[in-house]
């Protein structure tokens, strides 16, 4: 095939954007759901069964394996499409998919592709958006005792004022964010997972389930082979509402000028939620009848009862919850926050296409157009997040990662078995562009 000159991108690995994009990611996948323990718990644990689709289980075992499965899935689907955004130059979502749905069938799901991201996307950014209201807002208020209408009000103009500049400031704000998530999980997690195995909780917690799907084994409900495979969709689903939101950083492509900090970004990012995925497991797990307890009693924040549980003492306890609840803080905020970025990107991409409209311009009032629209997203999801955290995670959240399989997974699947030009950008010289990775 014939050579292009793709500019030179060096071979040193950029750690500063390796380190950008794994505060992104991070921020992104490690939401109010994932820091307060409820998607793992409805995913991992006792799954609602999603309106009769599948059966409501217990998964014992199983939920310290499926952290894994998550990860290698994530790893897989990530690294691929974060390339093609960068072969291509394709930064916002509606460009990508409309080319990545382009290169099989003769490009005929393409335009269907594109419509249902969109409406899964938006779909999705109003249920996150949500979901930091109804997160934050529920630890704030177990925490203060302030009530939760106004809790809610106070993350909304946050949230606000955190998008209203930009891509930039969401970047900035996602290493700052990351580093406290990061730190503050670490403190409450870290400590409970040794005294949860040393103690033997976890032992005991698990026999606990382990009786329960024995007792639905012995009534004919299921085998062991058939709670495996559904401990296996689950991992799918929980990995495919996290992927759902790839509109939310695909436009952080453009940090990238070599594959190898691509693969230093992807391969660290997807390590560092697989461990706290896994310890967030382990917890919940070697506390399980407490948080099943709380669970069946409307509780909606179950690391609380972790830490409520733990190894400390009243005061130790006091500030690990503390510590816990900016981490859900921000956590909820920062996924809200990316993906109304992603967004907003989208939307003005559109705009400025559409009018063509001079690009200085555009640039000039981008800032103020994604506060308006940054202002309506805000306004629409408060409302929505006063129906409470579990609905959500355990309805909008799951729908979002089936509807992925169609936008984002098979597609993904699809284009790295055909292939594709892979410019090399690890050379400053006029390369080759034709070898399939």
């Amino acid at each position: 095939m014939k050579s292009e000159n793709v500019g030179s991108g060096g071979t040193a690995v950029d750690w500063r954007a390796v380190l950008v994009f794994v505060s992104i990611a991070f921020s992104s996948q490690c939401g109010g759901g994932f820091a307060s323990g409820s998607t793992p718990w409805t995913y991992f644990f006792q799954n609602t069964g999603f309106y009769g689709m599948l059966p409501e289980v217990t998964q014992p075992y199983f939920c310290l394996l499926m952290p894994l499965v998550v990860a290698a899935i994530n790893c897989f689907i990530i690294y691929f499409f974060m390339k093609f955004a960068m072969d291509f130059k394709t930064f916002d979502y509606g460009n990508f998919l409309e080319k990545y749905g382009s290169r099989f069938w003769g490009g005929v799901l393409a335009k269907p592709m594109q419509i249902v991201y969109e409406l899964n996307f938006n779909w999705l950014l109003i249920v996150c958006m949500a979901l930091a209201y109804s997160t934050s807002g529920s630890a704030l208020k177990e925490l203060t005792g302030i009530p939760y209408i106004w809790t809610t009000f106070i993350v909304g103009i946050i949230m606000f004022l955190l998008c209203m500049k930009g891509t930039e400031l969401v970047r900035k704000n996602a290493v700052f964010m990351s580093a406290v998530i990061f730190i503050a999980l670490v403190v409450v997690h870290v400590p409970n997972l040794i005294f949860n195995i040393g103690s033997g909780k976890l032992a005991n917690e698990m026999a606990v389930m382990s009786s329960s799907m024995e007792a639905g084994i012995a009534s004919g409900a299921g085998s062991f082979l058939k709670y495996l495979l559904i401990a296996f969709v689950w991992a799918y689903i929980f990995s495919g509402q996290n992927l759902a939101g790839f509109g939310a950083y695909v436009n952080h492509a453009q940090l990238f000028n070599n594959k190898k900090t691509l693969r230093r970004a992807v391969i660290l990012s997807v390590i560092v939620n697989w461990i706290f995925l896994e310890m967030n497991a382990i917890n919940l797990a070697g506390n399980y009848s407490a948080v099943y307890d709380g669970w069946a009693n409307g509780k909606a924040v179950y690391t609380i009862l972790v830490v409520q549980n733990g190894w400390a003492g009243g005061a130790v306890k006091a500030i690990s919850l503390t510590l816990l609840t900016i981490a859900i803080f921000f956590a909820t905020i920062s996924t809200a926050i990316n993906y109304a970025q992603g967004f907003n990107d989208r939307a003005l991409n559109w705009y400025q296409k559409k009018t063509g409209e001079d690009p200085k311009v555009s640039e000039a009032r981008r800032n103020r157009r994604g506060a308006v629209l940054t202002f309506v997203y805000i306004c629409l999801t408060w409302v929505i997040s006063q129906a409470g955290l579990t609905a959500l995670v355990s309805k909008g959240l799951t729908a979002a990662s089936y509807i992925n399989l169609f936008t984002l997974i098979l597609p993904t699947v699809m284009n790295v078995i055909i292939g594709w030009p892979d410019r090399e950008y690890d050379s400053g010289r006029k390369v080759q562009a034709g070898t399939k990775k």
